[in-house]
């Protein structure tokens, strides 16, 4: 499932990159499956189908969209739009290898977690990992960010919009892309926590097989890892003297995980 979740990109986002209406583009989709079968070409290896639900709790047709499958696309558009294209899909996989690697050498962190040193206890997941993880965009449900469910700041915040900061220098400092939303929000551990648990219990969505098992498995792990590095050396008991005798000094020392991390 990771390796899936990792290569691939849902169609809506792909439509939102090269400013398509999604309908139109699984029309297109569909009309390419036709020629691929024709043709005797593996379509699963450019596009596989999957769905989702909507705000109003209906399933609707989507598709998971492979490296190979953008590259598909990309070679149908003409002019600034393939261009643009090009560059956004390619920034998002690049994105994902480098989390990947990265965090297989440095931490072992799933490839959802961020780790962001100085900010927000460290570690983070994106509202857009998120989605790719779960398989439901929440950006369409306005009404999931309520306040009775998180609280802002705390549960999630976001990063200055993209209008105000230099991408670049994003990018060298937190080791990933800002990419093209207005502002970039994201959950911190204990957030990702409430929000996957609302979907899970929502009956009209749709998760993902396994997302609920990943996101709960990677947030422990991060949280055990982080909790060893936090651990201090404990010295052997020294000892005292009461009245003349000599008496060994215990201390118990509890090390709990930073407070911001905590789910």
């Amino acid at each position: 499932m990771q390796n899936q979740l990792e290569q691939t990109l849902d169609s809506r986002e792909v439509a939102e990159m090269i400013e398509k209406d999604h309908s139109k583009l699984l029309r297109d989709l569909r009309r390419y499956e036709e020629q691929f079968i024709e043709a005797k070409i593996g379509f699963n290896e450019f596009f596989r189908e999957s769905e989702y639900k909507d705000s109003i709790g209906r399933t609707l047709p989507c598709y998971r969209i492979t490296k190979k499958g953008c590259e598909f696309i990309a070679h149908k558009l003409t002019g600034t739009k393939g261009t643009i294209f090009t560059a956004r899909y390619i920034n998002r996989f690049h994105e994902m290898q480098e989390i990947v690697a990265r965090q297989a050498q440095e931490h072992k962190m799933p490839w959802f977690i961020r780790h962001i040193p100085e900010k927000w206890g460290g570690y983070v997941i994106l509202e857009r990992d998120f989605i790719t993880l779960t398989g439901v965009d929440i950006r369409k449900h306005w009404e999931f960010y309520k306040e009775e469910y998180f609280r802002g700041g705390y549960d999630f915040n976001g990063f200055a919009t993209c209008d105000t900061c230099d991408l670049e220098e994003f990018k060298r400092k937190y080791g990933f892309d800002y990419g093209n939303e207005k502002i970039l929000r994201f959950f911190r551990l204990h957030g990702a926590i409430k929000a996957i648990e609302i979907l899970k219990s929502d009956k009209a969505v749709n998760l993902l097989p396994g997302a609920y098992e990943t996101l709960i498995r990677g947030i422990k792990e991060t949280v055990k890892s982080y909790s060893r590095k936090e651990e201090k050396p404990v010295k052997k008991p020294e000892s005292i003297m009461v009245e003349g005798n000599v008496l060994p000094l215990q201390v118990k020392v509890i090390v709990e995980p930073a407070q911001e991390i905590i789910c």
